[in-house]
């Protein structure tokens, strides 16, 4: 176990303790609040803590459509009466944890659904086919199914890395308006606003498939980067940075390599509950880079306040920025 794991499960289970105890109504609330102001890490653990419970407590009561509101700093005593507190929030922060990390891999047949989801912040990985492995990131939806004994996907909302092994029947892929015809290897597409879909061959080789009307295929040849927008087709090449960006994901991992604070914020933004906001426009000109936890932005958050002063205030339903 790394210093930064035992670092973080020591903070969530502080976090279980202060809501244990405001859920009794036997906590120091000065001393809690002064708890949470010391470090960004326990503000976010105690936000994902009390909505890992909530979570639990809707699952238990079976009634997974009235969701509670998300917000952390008030606990319902009432709703969490029925288990005991300590116990019902170790339960819960293993849930946060597999959620937060992608959970278990299980293996999908025929008989299974052939749709699948993901909430904000849970990645889910299977196995579908000849062992073809789809990862489906963060707010994400696909469907899957066999044709003829091969494999067809569509991906309907978000971000699927795909891995053919050797051997494995050429998959075709449904993304948008666009289709691709895939053969052995490990693929990223991401469907984006307007409809734009990227997909990156990092390794193997992949094929878009024509409109109706046409008869020739466009190549995407490996370490290419195919973007579709609007019929039209722009290939970039991927550099050895390129690849690690696009799998970090896949490692519960955000890479940043110069982008501008604003562009960062909205690629983090994809995984977070409560959601970063910048104070004012211009500081979303700032450059940064850094490799990051997807689902805990702490060290993003000090990493602005160490070398760019920016400062992250934590409120009841988003993380401001401001210099």
């Amino acid at each position: 176990m790394t210093r930064s794991t035992e670092r973080q499960e020591r903070i969530e289970a502080e976090a279980a303790d202060w809501l244990a105890a405001l859920d009794a109504g036997h906590a120091d609330r000065a001393v809690f609040e002064r708890w949470r102001a010391a470090d960004p890490a326990h503000a976010l653990a105690f936000i994902r803590m009390d909505r890992a419970w909530r979570d639990l407590d809707q699952l238990r009561r079976g009634d997974p459509e009235s969701a509670a509101p998300e917000t952390a700093p008030g606990v319902a005593p009432d709703a969490r009466a029925a288990l005991p507190r300590r116990v019902a929030l170790k339960a819960a922060l293993g849930v946060a944890g597999a959620v937060a990390t992608g959970g278990g891999i299980f293996l999908a047949t025929q008989a299974a659904a052939h749709t699948v989801e993901t909430a904000i912040g849970e990645r889910s990985r299977f196995y579908v086919a000849d062992r073809t492995c789809l990862d489906l990131n963060t707010g994400g939806r696909l469907r899957w199914w066999m044709a003829q004994g091969a494999l067809e996907v569509e991906l309907q909302r978000g971000e699927l890395a795909l891995d053919l092994p050797p051997g494995a029947r050429a998959c075709t892929l449904h993304a948008g308006a666009a289709r691709f015809r895939l053969g052995a290897g490990r693929f990223n597409v991401r469907l984006r606003a307007g409809g734009i879909v990227d997909l990156a061959t990092i390794a193997g080789e992949a094929w878009m498939l024509p409109p109706h009307g046409r008869s020739q295929e466009t190549p995407v040849p490996e370490r290419r980067k195919l973007v579709v927008s609007n019929g039209a087709e722009q290939a970039h090449a991927l550099s050895e940075g390129d690849v690690q960006a696009l799998s970090a994901w896949q490692e519960g991992e955000i890479l940043f390599d110069g982008q501008p604070l604003a562009v960062a914020v909205a690629e983090y933004n994809r995984y977070l509950p409560v959601p970063i906001e910048l104070a004012r426009e211009d500081i979303g000109r700032v450059r940064l880079g850094g490799r990051f936890l997807t689902n805990d932005p702490t060290e993003f958050l000090k990493a602005l306040r160490a070398n760019f002063g920016i400062r992250a205030d934590m409120r009841r339903d988003r993380i401001l920025l401001s210099a």
